[in-house]
């Protein structure tokens, strides 16, 4: 983090240590934020939500605090329910013999449900390199076959960090278009949808959601570092860097392009450039 910037250096926070550090520059280009909408501004103040920075919407794109309104870009917020929050309805939704514990026949009748109701489970499992929900338990309880039994407090406690894996989405535009894609695919579904409910059980009422909660499918990230080269962050956390990555960077970025014409235009003035230099007499 940015805390002090002279006519020579740069001082920067580490946010885990504390520590500055003072950084030599000979030119420093500032970038600020985008601010929110005067017309989501009032939106937020009309529905109660005057205490946040973005729109806050349920996993479904939903927005809180109203019936039929949906958001999604830079203007909202994800707000994922944490699991802690549900904890005891997600035992009684398991527990359908009243026993007051429950077993690991009894958790795979509503594992799945949970995993996609609490995305961050299964990001828990995958920090923790635990293959399932069940060894999850297992491991909490120290136990080594399926005979794991585990009451209220004991599931508390098995799942008392899963909330800390919780993150909000980027403000990019590849979670824009993805968020576009699945309310569009929603809403041209939504009366086959209400009379056939595919999404998890509700954890706090009967039945079934209508939809599948949005999940973000993160394709990667590019960053342009001059010199005709780029970094690139791919899934499976494969990292390239250099000239080859600028032109798949190239490809990708006229790949998303809403138009022929525009793709053209973008690649004829790529073409310039590359033979003729950048044209930096309006800079």
């Amino acid at each position: 983090m940015v805390v002090k910037v002279t006519d020579k250096e740069i001082s920067t926070k580490e946010r885990g240590t504390g520590e500055i550090l003072s950084v030599p520059y000979g030119m420093v280009v500032w970038s600020t934020g985008i601010g929110t909408r005067p017309v989501i501004m009032d939106f937020m103040k009309q529905i109660g939500q005057t205490n946040r920075r973005a729109l806050a919407t349920d996993e479904w794109l939903r927005v809180e605090k109203s019936n039929d309104i949906y958001a999604l870009g830079d203007c909202a917020t994800i707000n994922q329910r944490k699991v802690m929050e549900d904890i005891s309805a997600i035992f009684s939704k398991a527990d359908k013999k009243n026993s007051g514990t429950l077993n690991v026949k009894d958790f795979k009748e509503v594992i799945a449900d949970i995993c996609e109701r609490y995305p961050q489970v299964e990001i828990y499992l995958k920090r923790k390199k635990l293959r399932n929900f069940v060894e999850l338990l297992k491991s909490s309880q120290g136990a080594q076959n399926d005979s794991v039994e585990l009451n209220i407090e004991s599931f508390k406690s098995a799942l008392s960090e899963v909330d800390t894996q919780m993150k909000n989405l980027p403000a990019t535009a590849q979670v824009a278009a993805q968020q576009g894609e699945y309310l569009a695919d929603c809403f041209n579904r939504m009366e086959n949808c209400e009379k056939s409910p595919e999404g998890p059980m509700r954890i706090r009422g009967e039945g079934r959601h209508r939809f599948h909660p949005f999940r973000y499918r993160h394709l990667g990230q590019f960053a342009p570092l001059g010199g005709e080269q780029t970094a690139a962050q791919l899934p499976g956390d494969w990292v390239s860097i250099g000239h080859s990555t600028q032109w798949l960077w190239y490809s990708v970025y006229a790949s998303k392009l809403v138009s022929w014409r525009t793709r053209i235009l973008v690649i004829s003035d790529w073409g310039r450039r590359f033979t003729f230099g950048r044209d930096s007499s309006k800079i």
